[in-house]
């Protein structure tokens, strides 16, 4: 009984719809824009997977920071460096044959920067996300872009949101002076900052999520290199994507993204058969990439279930049989998800046994 309760204390937490706030026309106009723009252009001149790949940088920026932090908020910034600084890297390693090891080696080093403050763990996860994202979209020639284009067409589908709020940009009321003076917060300095991760580094617990993530990514890469006829990239997003900060044997958000994705390329397979021409796919890609943002901020999962079916079309465009690479995307999600489980529950083994000791 006490199994079946926490498994359905799991379920409702992961179909939980949080309230979001209310959509206000600046921010419905910028994600008309941003996405509309540069997909609805890209149709138009005849290389629909170019303005994809822009679109999708746009949307997922969006999407890094939900809600108000999205479009108004001050991390919003916190969000678009990392995301920059992962395009001219990716640039430069999807043309290197040591590029893979690069990568592991890099997230792994990043991923240390979780145990120095909170705004550098988040800025840390973006990099390694759209680090590997980039070299996806390199791999497969997404935008009809040869190898590290497509991570200069993602970078420019970033610019164009970062422009687009700057041009729908709004002003801001002073706040009110509050009734009751509060002390003001206490300042953690630089040194402080550095001897705490001196001290956390010195222990297993410091090195947890570096260790899972690079397995997990190392992990991936050999699925992906045993079956090369498979198009099993994917699993090494969803390693990235999904791998939690801190030990969870069932983290919600896997169950999010394997029932969303599911779905996403059950709706990405519907999209392909019934679009009636290049208008109507186009519209039908506008409208999913202005939802998912949206709703990032209310349940991941029908923000996966929104943004798959556009990360798919940008991946695959121009791709022959792409029911199979649907498939193969749903596959890697599945493995993918059974990888970091695996590795959050030996990591958990290992911090026990060092604690017994």
């Amino acid at each position: 009984m006490r199994l079946s309760t926490k498994h359905h204390a799991h379920l409702r937490e992961a179909l939980r719809w949080t309230p979001t706030e209310r959509l206000t026309p600046r921010t419905l106009a910028i994600a008309l824009f941003a996405m509309g723009v540069p997909v609805l252009t890209g149709f138009a001149l005849g290389r629909p997977g170019m303005g994809l790949v822009i679109g999708l940088g746009s949307m997922l920026l969006s999407a890094e920071v939900p809600g108000q932090q999205a479009e108004g908020g001050h991390g919003w910034g916190a969000a678009i460096v990392p995301a920059l600084l992962a395009v001219p890297v990716a640039m430069l390693l999807s043309r290197a044959p040591w590029g893979d090891a690069a990568m592991v080696v890099l997230s792994v080093a990043a991923a240390t920067g979780v145990n120095w403050s909170r705004p550098a763990a988040g800025g840390a996860i973006r990099f390694i996300v759209f680090l590997i994202l980039n070299l996806g979209l390199a791999a497969s020639g997404s935008g009809g872009a040869h190898r590290g284009g497509a991570a200069l067409l993602f970078g420019i589908g970033a610019l164009w949101r970062a422009v687009l709020r700057r041009l729908f940009g709004r002003r801001h009321a002073p706040a009110p002076a509050p009734a009751i003076e509060t002390p003001p917060a206490r300042v953690v300095t630089f040194d402080q900052r550095r001897h705490h991760f001196r001290r956390t580094m010195r222990t297993l617990q410091g090195w947890q999520y570096p260790i899972r993530l690079g397995f997990g990514l190392t992990a991936a890469l050999l699925l992906r290199d045993l079956w090369p006829e498979r198009h099993f990239g994917w699993i090494v997003l969803t390693i990235a994507l999904l791998t939690p900060r801190t030990i969870e044997h069932l983290p919600v958000q896997i169950t999010q993204r394997v029932a969303g994705t599911l779905a996403g390329v059950a709706l990405a397979r519907l999209i392909l058969l019934l679009a009636p021409g290049q208008v109507a796919l186009a519209a039908t890609v506008v409208l999913l990439g202005v939802a998912a943002p949206l709703a990032r901020a209310g349940n991941y999962a029908v923000y996966c279930l929104l943004s798959t079916p556009v990360i798919l079309l940008a991946m695959d465009a121009g791709s022959e049989g792409r029911a199979g690479l649907l498939e193969d995307r749903l596959i890697a999600t599945i493995g993918g998800a059974a990888v970091i489980l695996l590795a959050n529950w030996a990591m958990d083994r290992w911090l026990a046994r060092g604690a017994e000791q």
